[in-house]
């Protein structure tokens, strides 16, 4: 993975900067490229800061046999291959984001080879894989399938670790599919829709974490200035290529 790509998967696309750690050790710090190397997953971390995690967010990952008993209840049958393709999951406090893609078991780390893998993206991309045969057909879904699946988390370490998951399981698809490299700037732009798809936020406030929803006052005489406006996190409509902030889609009822 080069440096772009990953400089691109650390991006908060709501705030323009780099993910916070937003963990119980790093606090509100802004995640440095220099740092991701420190970012491991959950079950290479020792049971002390595994306990310590669960304790101050409730950070417990599921199996996939779960996910997958789970999945099987909201996968729809795909009777239609466009409409499944480009039919919409949510991974609400996504972790590592099991649900979306099974590259591990998120418990116990164990590699999952891809015809075993019982994610929702794992589906789409293994219809695709069985189904279409041309690199231009491929890569044109594969990005409609990316578009369309969905997730937030508040800790920052654990969504960058589900955003390379999900980049590095578009990788192993394609590698298994062909022998040749995919159209210029296809990696660049899955990377840029995973960071968009899978952001940062607070999931009660509908904010990037840490915000102050409640600014006191209308206008700071002292320092002269006004409060900061809330920051709510943004993400794109792909039909459309609007951005709009989630708190607006799921106030008005949208899918």
């Amino acid at each position: 993975m080069t440096d772009e790509i990953l400089k691109i998967l650390l991006l908060d696309q709501t705030t323009g900067k780099n993910i916070l750690w937003a963990n119980a050790e790093h606090g509100q710090q802004e995640i440095l490229f220099k740092q991701i190397d420190l970012i491991v997953p959950r079950h290479e971390k020792n049971r002390e800061l595994q306990k310590l995690r669960t304790k101050t967010r409730a950070e417990i990952f599921t199996p996939p046999n779960v996910c997958e008993i789970q999945n099987d209840l909201v996968d729809a049958n795909p009777g239609v291959p466009e409409e499944y393709i480009d039919a919409k999951f949510l991974e609400i406090t996504c972790g590592e984001a099991p649900y979306i893609t099974s590259r591990y078991n998120a418990v116990t780390g164990e590699y999952i080879p891809i015809d075993k893998r019982v994610g929702l993206l794992d589906r789409k991309l293994n219809f695709i894989r069985k189904e279409y045969s041309t690199v231009n057909d491929w890569t044109q879904l594969t990005i409609r399938a990316v578009q369309s699946v969905y997730g937030y988390e508040f800790q920052g370490d654990n969504l960058f670790l589900a955003r390379r998951n999900i980049f590095d399981t578009v990788v192993e698809y394609f590698a298994m599919k062909f022998s040749i490299k995919p159209p210029e700037n296809f990696w660049t732009e899955i990377a840029e829709i995973i960071s968009w798809n899978f952001w940062q936020m607070d999931g009660l406030e509908c904010t990037i974490p840490y915000e102050d929803t409640n600014p006191q006052g209308s206008f700071d005489f002292e320092n002269n200035s006004t409060p900061k406006p809330i920051q709510l996190c943004k993400i794109i409509d792909w039909r459309t290529r609007k951005v709009e902030t989630f708190k607006e889609i799921i106030e008005g009822g949208r899918k």
